[in-house]
């Protein structure tokens, strides 16, 4: 029971690094560790929306005040687009909500990428779809990955 809580705790926060415990510490088949995992996962995208979503909301009534004084004192002033600006364009334009979404259990970790989702794509409906779609995906994958390695490793000692 401890070693299925630690799989679901670890696997909602480093997705990918959850995959060597259950294999080869935990012995867990390739159903349980594809269950476990994508349990802790969507529980993960879940629990980090609601968070992202309650700090984007108070990050903003915190420099709300602050912000209407700089928009009251700039109104003259064009729109300045500096490099951050110009990146965060790119990477939306070029990958856009499925990119982040399938890249967020292989490079990013759970909280950053349903971040990224929520603070750019909070209007989208299908956003909870593609990350739960991306993550079975790569659990499915790095799941076979490990037990193929585990087994070719084990059957040569």
């Amino acid at each position: 029971m401890v070693q299925i809580l630690l799989t679901i705790l670890f696997s909602s926060f480093k997705f990918a690094a959850t995959f060597p415990l259950a294999v080869a510490r935990f012995d867990f088949s390739f159903l349980e560790t594809v269950l476990w995992t994508n349990v802790g996962g969507i529980a993960g995208i879940y629990f980090f929306a609601y968070l992202s979503e309650k700090l984007i909301a108070w990050w903003k009534w915190l420099f709300r005040s602050s912000r209407r004084k700089r928009l009251e004192e700039k109104k003259e002033k064009k729109k300045i687009f500096t490099r951050r600006n110009r990146r965060i364009v790119k990477i939306k334009q070029k990958y856009g909500l499925i990119g982040i979404a399938f890249i967020t259990p292989l490079l990013l970790s759970i909280p950053v990428g349903v971040f990224l989702v929520v603070r750019y794509y909070h209007s989208s409906k299908t956003k909870y779809i593609y990350l739960i779609g991306s993550n079975i995906l790569w659990s499915v994958i790095y799941t076979g990955f490990y037990m193929f390695w585990m087994d070719l490793l084990f059957e040569r000692i």
